[in-house]
């Protein structure tokens, strides 16, 4: 059972992954952001982000304590870790409004995190899964969860192309004020 998990979690996040290669590649193909709510790219989006995050959950827990860390410390720090990005993707998602945070678009919103850091969902999703791979200890989930990483890692990428497009010199000034990520540009 926990491979058949693992296949289809690896098989959504390489289709989320790939679908931003391809938005790199040809931004007329772009899929993320996805171009409105009813769209087959926001159903394609956030159909597999969903199921690949239930994946991971599920992963970690069948496949709880099967890697290196087995040491007490990695509850607190895990639980550290995944308290702290809640707090943070809380307040991304309060400030940016629940619309935008989906890539359905809105305004430019210079408030809260995003004075600090213009991605600060994908840095807590970063380290919410950096957190439950510490929490689970799990090899299915070390797998899985740097996958997700790789599309948060990416997705700014494919983005901010768009935003550049949809708010213009606004948001060129707003990339030279806030880094992507903290301490770099």
């Amino acid at each position: 059972m926990k491979e058949l998990i693992l296949t289809i979690t690896i098989m959504a996040e390489t289709f989320l992954v790939a679908s931003l290669i391809v938005t790199l590649v040809n931004p007329s193909l772009r899929v993320w952001p996805p171009p409105r709510r009813n769209s087959w790219k926001y159903f394609f989006t956030w159909g597999l982000t969903i199921g690949s995050w239930a994946g991971i959950l599920t992963l970690g827990i069948l496949d709880w304590n099967s890697f290196l860390l087995d040491h007490w410390l990695r509850f607190p720090i895990g639980i550290g870790l995944i308290a702290s990005s809640l707090i943070l993707v809380i307040w991304a998602i309060k400030t940016l409004g629940f619309q935008a945070s989906q890539g359905l678009g809105g305004t430019i919103v210079q408030q809260g995190p995003y004075q600090i850091i213009r991605n600060p969902q994908y840095l807590a999703n970063i380290i919410m899964l950096g957190g439950f791979w510490i929490l689970t200890n799990s090899v299915y989930a070390w797998f899985t969860c740097f996958l997700g990483m790789v599309w948060f890692i990416v997705a700014p990428f494919t983005e901010e192309p768009w935003l550049q497009k949809e708010f213009g010199p606004d948001y060129n000034l707003y990339m030279e004020k806030v880094p992507r990520w903290i301490f770099l540009g």
